[in-house]
C-alpha cells in the first residue's frame, strides 16, 4: 500500500500534490509530518506545506506556475 501511495504521489504536482500527502499524513500519521516523512518518505517540509495550507485553505502558487501564463 505504501508503494501505491508513494507512485500515486510522483504522479502529481505542486499543490495537488502537497494535499494528497497532507490527507496521508491526517489519515495514517497522525497528522505528523515528521512520521510521514518516515513512513512515505516525502520530505517533511513538503508535508507540513501541506498541512498548512489544508488548515488556512490559501493554497500558495509556486513562481513557475504565475510566470507560465504569459
Amino acid at each position: 500500500m505504501v508503494d501505491d501511495l508513494r507512485l500515486a504521489a510522483s504522479k502529481m504536482t505542486g499543490a495537488e500534490r502537497r494535499s494528497f500527502q497532507a490527507e496521508m499524513c491526517l489519515k495514517y500519521c497522525g497528522g505528523s509530518a515528521r512520521q510521514t516523512e518516515i513512513v512515505f518518505g516525502w520530505g517533511r517540509k513538503n508535508v507540513q506545506f501541506g498541512l498548512h495550507e489544508k488548515r488556512t485553505g490559501i493554497v500558495c502558487l509556486g513562481l513557475q506556475s504565475v510566470n507560465s501564463g504569459c
